[in-house]
């Protein structure tokens, strides 16, 4: 049975292909890839079942941007890099991951087809601080890898 959006748009409800891609390294030093050297893609969820084991979390794309989340000590880092307006020094507990998509889909009034398909990856992190407040640094990324502070 098809939904609602794939009667309502046909044949144009395609996904653009990904321009990040995910990887997952855990405390232990065992790693996740989004997909497999055949192909196959792992389910996110495997990433969600071992939270409080992620030691860091990368988005890396073709040309070589990679944006990390240390989740061991709460920074982020482009390119390997850590960027400085994060106060390092701070004391951060509980950190978690945030990473999600956003699609953005242009359809058109008249024939009700998709004109244009764009996703913004969310990538960070929230921590309480020594207070107890909850707190969070995130980034928006657009499928050429830049990037703003978001919120």
């Amino acid at each position: 049975m098809n939904s609602i959006i794939e009667n309502n748009l046909g044949d144009s409800n395609s996904i653009p292909s990904l321009s990040f891609v995910w990887s997952a390294i855990f405390q232990d030093g065992s790693k996740i890839e989004q997909f497999n050297e055949d192909g196959s893609e792992n389910k996110f969820q495997l990433i969600k079942d071992r939270f409080n084991e992620l030691g860091y979390f990368n988005l890396k794309n073709n040309s070589g941007k990679m944006f990390s989340v240390n989740l061991i000590e709460g920074l982020i880092g482009y390119n390997k890099l850590e960027f400085p307006y994060i106060e390092a020094k701070e004391k951060k507990n509980n950190v978690r991951l945030i990473f999600f998509r956003r699609h953005k889909v242009e359809i058109g009034t008249q024939d009700l087809k998709e004109k244009k398909h764009e996703i913004i990856y969310f990538l960070g992190f929230q921590y309480n601080s020594e207070d107890n407040k909850n707190h969070k640094i995130l980034l928006e990324i657009d499928n050429e890898g830049n990037w703003m502070l978001g919120e």
